[in-house]
């Protein structure tokens, strides 16, 4: 027969994990009620809105329309335009899976800081344009103004 030694419990590392634990959320807490982890951003005011649409067109272009009067205000050729195509496709998927058409345009909006949003009017889905770069961001702000023009 074999003799089976059996080792004590670590109690000491259980009391360690406990009390990092217990500091952990004692520290969580003490943040939260004290208005230490809220955020001091405020929104950007609005300059200009204006709604545009996208739509595929035969030849694997994507024209872009202002919503109000339906002219062309930008087409981006087929095999180019990767951020707008890709960020579209991104929307346009979000919309199918929340069961919203095509119909309803996209809301691209100029803030006080010069900086863009684009928002989904169908689900409310905004996206920070800012946030992928200036040059990213350039391709919708051209968008913006041309069809600012058609004002």
């Amino acid at each position: 027969m074999s003799a089976t030694t059996i080792s004590p419990f670590p109690r000491l590392q259980l009391a360690a994990v406990a009390t990092v634990l217990l500091l952990v959320l004692v520290a969580s807490a003490a943040a939260r009620f004290t208005g230490f982890a809220t955020s001091n951003v405020t929104p950007s005011l609005i300059i200009a809105t204006t709604d545009v649409t996208f739509s595929d067109m035969p030849d694997g272009s994507v024209a872009i329309r202002n919503a109000a009067s339906g002219i062309t205000v930008a087409t981006v050729p087929a095999r180019a335009g990767g951020f707008i195509r890709s960020t579209m496709r991104v929307l346009a998927t979000e919309r199918s899976r929340e069961g919203f058409g095509q119909t309803q345009p996209f809301r691209l909006t100029q803030l006080h800081n010069g900086t863009f949003e684009l928002t989904d009017l169908a689900t409310g889905q905004t996206l920070d344009l800012v946030a992928f770069g200036p040059t990213n961001e350039a391709e919708f702000a051209n968008i913006f103004f041309a069809s600012e023009a058609l004002k």
